[in-house]
């Protein structure tokens, strides 16, 4: 499933004294199976642009591609249901948007919408439960008995048990301990490397961008000012604190020890273990 921007610009209370100019003439593309990170200062304009993905807002001029519909703002609603079957959507803090009593019946909401098959879902949403550590009566459970981790997961649960082909997460470990974090970002990794599903992250945690992202796309000021691998961005120091960006702890540690022994290495690590493996390396051709 692939999504094109062409030219979107989208303008809130248009015509009003409270107009605002969110998104001007995008032109980027997200294809299919890859992992992307969409970054920028707050109030840059990447909500802004997600929405657009599965509807919810509508380019104010422009168009958008997703697949073999082409949404502008003219399109009806009535045509956006099948693109919102296939994006699927975590809203910052998605846990506040839990309602239902049980989590069974919270993961059903959605896909009853859609009509879609039940036993399907139940079973999907189970094994996503079940890798997640909740046990095996986490079905009849109440989510507002739970942690606020907890009610995260199950938050992200119920969207993809509906299996979508585009996974979009606006800010999902904001506010979670480190295990919670880890569980929920080596998930989403699984999907898209497994499922060949696509996933379109929204973060201000350049951890995350060094460690799981395929591509990056810098939004500044409504405008698309980059798109470029995390090993080109975090290379480029001068660019990355123009932006006010946060350096990835192992890029921090790399500059370190460059600058303790007055060395450089080839290329930036984007993880620990490609770290380590260059600084064996340089050891053993020092020693």
């Amino acid at each position: 499933m692939t999504v094109k921007f062409n030219q979107v610009t989208y303008v809130y209370q248009k015509g009003t004294p409270y107009e605002h100019l969110a998104l001007a003439d995008i032109v980027t593309t997200f294809e299919q199976g890859k992992y992307y990170a969409v970054i920028g200062q707050t109030g840059s304009g990447k909500s802004t642009l997600i929405q657009h993905i599965n509807g919810l807002l509508k380019p104010s001029d422009g168009a958008l591609e997703v697949d073999d519909i082409t949404i502008t703002h003219k399109t009806k609603d009535k045509f956006l249901k099948q693109i919102r079957k296939r994006v699927g959507v975590v809203f910052q803090f998605p846990e506040s948007q839990l309602f239902e009593d049980s989590v069974e019946r919270e993961i059903l909401f959605g896909p009853k919408n859609f009509n879609m098959n039940m036993d399907e879902v139940k079973v999907r949403a189970f094994q996503l439960l079940l890798e997640f550590g909740f046990n095996r009566d986490i079905l009849e459970q109440s989510p507002f008995q739970m942690s606020g981790g907890q009610m995260r997961k199950i938050a992200i649960t119920s969207i993809l048990a509906m299996d979508p082909d585009i996974v979009i997460l606006d800010e999902p470990t904001a506010g979670l301990d480190p295990k919670s974090r880890t569980q929920i970002m080596e998930m989403i990794k699984q999907l898209q490397t497994e499922q060949n599903k696509t996933i379109i992250l929204v973060t201000h945690e350049m951890n995350d961008v060094a460690k799981y992202v395929d591509e990056v796309k810098i939004i500044k000021h409504g405008k698309l000012i980059e798109s470029c691998s995390p090993r080109k961005l975090f290379s480029a120091d001068e660019y990355v604190n123009e932006m006010h960006l946060d350096v990835p702890d192992i890029v921090k540690l790399q500059r370190d020890v460059e600058a303790k022994y007055q060395f450089e290495f080839g290329h930036v690590a984007l993880t620990e273990s490609e770290f380590t493996d260059m600084y064996k390396e340089w050891q053993a051709d020092e020693g």
